[in-house]
């Protein structure tokens, strides 16, 4: 059966999904089976309600439920702390029945009361996941195992945004907060109150969180599930890569093709492929003053790039860029032409736009620690050269890399930046570049790209219930983005990690990417 689009399959939950069993609190096996993880930086809170980053999302998924989650690998929505869910037929009423029998990290119990101070604690401090529900209109709680959530909008993608809003205890709300901060932000930035199947042991900064297995957890953790898992933090890849060579560490996220070859190459790793529903996101910093700011000298700076040649750098392992979504998030008839160089015709662009002879340099920024960014940094100042333009590029780490992009007055001409499908709606990826979504707001637009049409566009895709309806419209907003070239779209590589041979695991493709979820893993 052809995968028609991710759309389709999260259309599929607008039906009644059927009741799972309850599985009782299941006293652990006695042994103790260890997961070291390393990712290349530290998550600055520990609030779920807030963090919201790659480093931040892997140690909130090992702690705290969601209502829904996506089946391990993948990205069909199934249920967790909610037994089953029903969808009115204008997709703006949504109906939870939670489940029985589920106690949190301190002692208390779930219920509807506890989901909707979840729910209304993520809309007050309104960062983050609050990003996802801004829908939202009212939470209501007819029975204790009850909750109704009501839409301003019609929105046939919501129950595939429930994975992303962790539930906490109430009365760690309750017991933490002040007359100065009553959601307890302060207390939830260090601490965790969560109902997942780990709970926090210690964090000690800069350099690892550990987590230990919650034996009150309402799934059984089976034989060879990680009972004790340290998430590392490594901001030199190539550390992590020797200590993974050393069985020091059991498995990385978000290392390079190179580095993951160079890890599968020792004796006891092996590399995990995946599909992944991402896009390598070169912004232009539609805010520069100078050539960028024409949209002919961008346009002419994407057709200089030698697509085939990132993608052969790849080895394989990577799908053609057709455009701000990821290949396979939806299937468009007729498809997207791939990117392909074409020098003349960036030549012709920039003499149109005054710049014949180019005769000007551009800043890059890229991360550092990650090849493939560096590499494509290398391979544009190459591609550039024959036109006559010159590029500085710069590599630094996460934190610095979001501080300047986040000032427009500091942002690079050109910026890196890997833009992963977060919820199975695919607008999730566009409204990054939303007015919204702009750096100085704390959003992932780092092109500073403002477009009312488009921001309405998007606003009216998930409620549009027809497919063929949703697609046109969807279309419509993806070439708009392609023809005023904000960005350059590179091919992305899969998912591709190393691993200890002794683990079976998944890589998270919706979740971004670099992160598992250690309850699902297994030490063979």
């Amino acid at each position: 059966m052809r995968n028609r689009t991710l759309i389709t399959a999260v259309a599929a939950v607008l039906t009644l999904v059927g009741c799972t069993q309850v599985t009782p609190p299941t006293v652990r096996e006695s042994r103790t089976v260890s997961a070291v993880f390393s990712n290349i930086a530290e998550t600055k809170s520990l609030d779920p309600h807030l963090a919201f980053s790659s480093e931040s999302v892997l140690f909130v998924r090992q702690t705290y439920d969601s209502l829904l989650e996506y089946q391990p690998g993948g990205t069909q929505t199934r249920p967790a702390l909610a037994t089953k869910w029903e969808s009115s037929a204008d997709a703006k009423t949504h109906t939870i029945t939670l489940r029985s029998g589920v106690r949190f990290h301190d002692g208390s119990t779930l219920d509807s009361a506890v989901v909707k101070a979840s729910v209304d604690r993520l809309r007050e401090i309104n960062q983050g996941p609050a990003t996802l529900f801004g829908n939202l209109d009212t939470v209501e709680t007819p029975t204790a195992d009850t909750v109704v959530f009501k839409l301003k909008n019609a929105d046939a993608f919501f129950p595939g945004m429930l994975p992303k809003l962790p539930i906490v205890s109430k009365k760690a709300i309750d017991e933490h907060k002040t007359a100065d901060d009553p959601w307890a932000k302060d207390w939830f930035a260090g601490n965790e109150a969560g109902s997942g199947p780990y709970t926090l042991g210690s964090w000690e900064r800069g350099k690892a969180i550990t987590l230990n297995a919650f034996d009150g957890y309402w799934q059984k953790f089976q034989d060879g599930t990680p009972t004790k898992v340290t998430l590392r933090t490594d901001p030199d890849v190539t550390t992590a890569v020797q200590l993974m060579c050393q069985g020091q560490v059991d498995m990385i996220g978000g290392i390079g093709t190179d580095q993951t070859d160079q890890a599968a190459a020792c004796a006891d790793v092996k590399a995990v492929e995946q599909p992944k529903l991402g896009v390598n996101t070169v912004f232009f910093n539609l805010k520069a003053k100078g050539p960028v700011s024409d949209v002919r000298v961008r346009k002419a700076i994407a057709l200089a790039v030698d697509y085939k040649a990132y993608l052969e750098y790849f080895k394989g392992r990577a799908q053609e860029a057709r455009g701000p979504l990821p290949p396979g998030a939806v299937e468009f008839e007729p498809p997207f032409p791939a990117f392909a160089q074409n020098l003349e015709e960036a030549r012709r662009l920039l003499a149109d736009a005054g710049y014949p002879d180019g005769g000007f340099t551009l800043s890059y920024l890229g991360l550092k620690g990650l090849a493939w960014e560096e590499f494509f940094g290398t391979l544009l100042e190459e591609n550039l050269k024959p036109l006559g333009i010159k590029v500085k590029q710069t590599l630094v780490a996460w934190p610095q890399m979001v501080s300047v992009q986040g000032n427009p007055e500091t942002a690079h001409d050109l910026s890196f930046l890997v833009l992963n499908m977060v919820t199975p709606d695919p607008t999730s990826i566009l409204r990054n570049y939303t007015t919204a979504a702009a750096a100085d707001k704390g959003g992932m637009n780092w092109g500073y790209y403002a477009n009312g049409d488009l921001d309405q566009r998007l606003g009216q895709i998930s409620g549009i219930l027809d497919e063929t309806q949703r697609l046109t419209v969807l279309r419509e907003a993806q070439q708009s983005i392609i023809d005023d070239q904000v960005a350059i779209w590179l091919p992305s590589s899969n998912i591709y990690q190393p691993v200890g041979k002794k683990w079976e695991v998944s890589y998270e493709p919706i979740d971004f990417v670099v992160m598992v979820r250690f309850f699902y893993a297994r030490e063979s």
